[in-house]
C-alpha cells in the first residue's frame, strides 16, 4: 500500500468497512435494531423491498444513484412514523461507524505527508453524513466524493472516478484508492487506469451468511474492541462470543421469572451457576430476590437423601456412569473411603475390577455389603445440607428459584425431595434448556420446571440438537472448582465436600477462569454498546450465539474442546483419559 502510494498525488479511501468499520458484521444489522428499537415487525424485509423500489424509480428517472430520502418516499408501510425512522436511520448509522484504526493510520499518515486525500463512496447518505463522522472523532475534512451527491457511482460503470480525474486534474495513474469491494474499488477503476488496494480482512474475506443479529454484533464488537485483549482461538474468545452472551440472557430471563413467580430465594446451583452469580452480583443485585451460590449437586442431594430404609433403590444412582470405573473409585466419587484389597476380597470382589454391564449384579452386592459405610456419609450429607440451608437463612414459607443449566430435572427433585422432609417450601427450577427426555416429562407433572429454551421457544430438532451438544454448554456453565458431592458438618458451620475425580481434569480451572475473562470483556463492550444504541434485546436472542454454536457440529471440530479431559468427575477413572469428543454422540 505504501509503495503504491509513493508516487500517487491523490490517495482515494473508500469509506464504510474500510476506512470507518461498523460493530458487527453484516450492514443490514442496522434494520434489524431499528426493527426492534421500533417494535416494528420485518422492518429489515421491508427496508429492503423499499430500496429495491427506489432504485426501480431511479432507473426509470434515468438518474444514476438514489439518497435516503427516495428509500424512504418508497415506504409505505412506516405510515406517520416516516421522517422519524429515516432520522433514526440516518442517527444510528453516524452513532455507530468508528474509525478502523489500520486504516486510519494510513489515511492520517498520508494527510501529514501532503497528499491529496479524498473520501470515495457508492452510498445513499450525503455528504454531510462523512463531515458529520470525521467531525465526530477530530478526523480532518477532506474531500467528499459521494454517490448519492454525484449521482455517479464506483460500482456501476466507475463514473465518480471520472469525475474525479476531471475535477482534480490529475492522470488516472496518479490516483490509489483504497477499498474493500473487490468490483466497486478494485476492478471499476482499474479500468480506468487507476491505482487500486484491495483492502480484504478475515471478517470481510470470511463473512457469515445467515448469523444472527446478536452473533454478528458480538462478532463486531471483539472485532473492534477486544480483539487485542481476547485473541482469536483462545477460549477467552469463546467465553467472549458465546458464554457471556448466553449468560446474559438467562439471567435477565431469571430475572423476569423471579418477578412473574415471586422468587423469595434465588439459588445458583454449583457448578452451573457460577459465571451467573458473578454477574448477578455486579449487576443485578437490586433486580433479583435475595440470592446464593450455592454449593450442590444432584450427587451431594442424592446422598442426602439416601437411608437404611430406601438404600435399595439408590443402587441405580449409586452405579450410574460407572463403566469403567473400578469398585475403589465407585466409593471415591461419593466421598465414601474404600476398603482395603483384602476387605475387598472378603467381600467378593477383587479391587482390580473393572466395571462393566456383565459385573453389574456383582457390584451391586457390593454396594449392599459396604452400605453401613455408605450411610454414615449420607447422614453425614444430610444434616451437613440442613445445617447449610440454615446458614443462608432458608426458612419455611419460602418461595425458591433453583437454577440448573439443565436438562431433566434430576438435581430438582432430589433438592426437592431432601428439602422439603426438612421444612415446607415451593420450588421452582430455572433452566437454560429442559430437554424432550421422558425423564423430563415424567417430572413436569410432579414439579415446577421452567427453561429459557424449551419447545415452547424452540423447535424439537433444536432442543434434541442442544441436549445432544450438551456437553459443551456445561463447559460454558462451569466453574473453577471441584463438583460438589456433599457438606461436613463441623459445630457451628458447613464444608463442602468436593471430587476432585479419578482422574486428573486436565487445566479445568485454567479454562473455565480464562472463558470468564471473555465474559467480562464483554460484558463491558456490551453494556457501553446498549447504552449507545439505546436498545434492548431479549433473552433468547442473547443466548442465540450459543444456540448456534451448539446446534451445527462443526464446534467438535475446534482443537480447542479437544484439550478438555476428564470434564466430568463422576465418570473419570484412573483406568481411562475421557476426551470431550467421548462424551457426545458420534454423528
Amino acid at each position: 500500500m505504501r509503495f503504491l502510494a509513493k508516487n500517487a498525488k491523490v490517495i482515494s479511501f473508500d469509506f464504510f468497512d474500510t476506512l470507518f468499520l461498523r460493530p458487527f458484521d453484516d450492514p443490514e444489522d442496522t434494520f434489524d435494531i431499528i426493527g426492534i428499537k421500533y417494535n416494528f415487525a420485518n422492518f429489515r424485509k421491508l427496508r429492503r423491498k423499499a430500496q429495491t423500489e427506489a432504485f426501480r424509480e431511479m432507473t426509470k428517472e434515468g438518474r444514476k444513484e438514489i439518497n435516503l430520502k427516495n428509500i424512504y418516499n418508497n415506504f409505505p408501510e412506516v405510515g406517520h412514523l416516516r421522517l422519524e425512522l429515516e432520522e433514526a436511520e440516518y442517527s444510528l448509522e453516524l452513532e455507530l461507524v468508528e474509525p478502523n484504526p489500520v486504516i486510519m493510520s494510513f489515511f492520517n499518515e498520508m494527510v501529514a505527508a501532503g497528499k491529496k486525500v479524498i473520501i470515495t463512496s457508492d452510498m445513499y447518505f450525503d455528504a454531510s453524513f462523512f463531515s458529520e463522522a470525521l467531525e465526530k472523532y477530530n478526523i480532518k475534512q477532506v474531500p467528499l466524493y459521494i454517490s448519492a451527491d454525484q449521482n455517479a457511482t464506483k460500482r456501476d460503470s466507475g463514473e465518480i472516478f471520472e469525475n474525479i480525474i476531471r475535477e482534480l486534474s490529475v492522470k488516472p495513474d496518479e490516483i490509489l484508492h483504497i477499498g474493500d469491494n473487490q468490483t466497486a474499488d478494485v476492478i471499476r477503476p482499474g479500468e480506468k487506469g487507476i491505482l487500486t488496494w484491495h483492502y480484504n480482512p478475515e471478517h470481510l474475506a470470511n463473512k457469515r451468511r445467515g448469523q444472527s443479529l446478536i452473533g454478528s454484533i458480538v462478532s463486531g464488537l471483539h472485532r473492534t474492541r477486544s480483539e487485542d485483549i481476547i485473541p482469536a482461538g483462545t477460549f477467552s474468545e469463546l467465553g467472549y462470543k458465546f458464554q457471556a452472551p448466553a449468560t446474559w440472557g438467562f439471567l435477565k430471563w431469571i430475572k423476569l421469572q423471579c418477578i412473574t413467580d415471586g422468587i423469595t430465594k434465588l439459588l445458583f446451583v454449583s457448578r452451573d451457576g457460577y459465571s451467573l452469580e458473578l454477574l448477578a452480583k455486579e449487576y443485578f443485585k437490586e433486580k433479583l430476590p435475595s440470592f446464593d451460590y450455592f454449593m450442590g449437586s444432584r450427587i451431594a442431594f442424592n446422598l442426602a437423601l439416601i437411608t437404611e430404609q430406601n438404600f435399595i433403590s439408590h443402587i441405580p444412582f449409586l452405579m450410574s456412569g460407572s463403566d469403567g470405573l473400578s469398585p475403589g473409585e465407585l466409593l471415591e466419587r461419593i466421598g465414601v473411603e474404600p476398603p482395603n484389597d483384602e476387605v475387598m476380597q472378603s467381600i467378593g470382589i477383587p479391587a482390580s475390577t473393572i466395571i462393566a454391564p456383565d459385573n453389574y449384579e456383582l457390584v451391586s452386592k457390593f454396594l449392599t455389603a459396604y452400605r453401613t459405610e455408605i450411610l454414615k456419609v449420607c447422614q453425614l450429607n444430610r444434616r451437613g445440607l440442613f445445617m447449610y440451608l440454615r446458614e443462608l437463612g432458608i426458612k419455611p414459607g419460602d418461595k425458591i428459584g433453583m437454577v440448573d443449566v439443565g436438562w431433566s430435572g434430576t438435581t430438582q427433585e432430589a433438592f426437592e425431595q431432601i428439602v422439603k422432609s426438612f421444612m415446607d417450601v415451593e420450588v421452582v427450577g430455572y433452566y437454560f434448556c429442559l430437554a424432550n427426555t421422558p425423564e423430563k416429562k415424567r417430572r413436569e407433572s410432579k414439579h415446577v420446571m421452567k427453561a429459557l429454551v424449551n419447545t415452547e421457544s424452540a423447535s424439537p430438532q433444536i432442543v434434541d440438537k442442544i441436549y445432544e451438544n450438551r456437553m459443551a454448554v456445561e463447559l460454558f456453565f462451569s466453574a473453577p472448582h471441584e463438583t460438589i458431592i456433599g457438606y461436613n458438618p463441623l459445630r457451628n458451620r458447613v464444608i463442602a465436600v468436593a471430587d476432585v475425580g479419578r482422574a486428573k481434569a486436565k487445566n479445568h480451572n485454567e479454562i473455565i477462569s480464562s472463558l470468564n475473562h471473555g465474559l467480562a470483556s464483554f460484558t463491558q463492550d456490551y453494556l457501553a454498546f446498549s447504552k449507545k444504541i439505546n436498545v434492548r434485546f431479549s433473552p433468547l436472542q442473547l443466548a442465540q450465539p450459543m444456540i448456534d454454536l451448539v446446534t451445527n457440529d462443526n464446534w467438535r471440530n475446534d482443537p480447542l474442546f479437544g484439550q478438555i479431559e476428564n470434564f466430568d468427575s463422576w465418570a473419570s477413572s484412573r483406568n481411562q483419559t475421557m476426551k470431550f469428543a467421548d462424551y457426545f454422540k458420534k454423528p
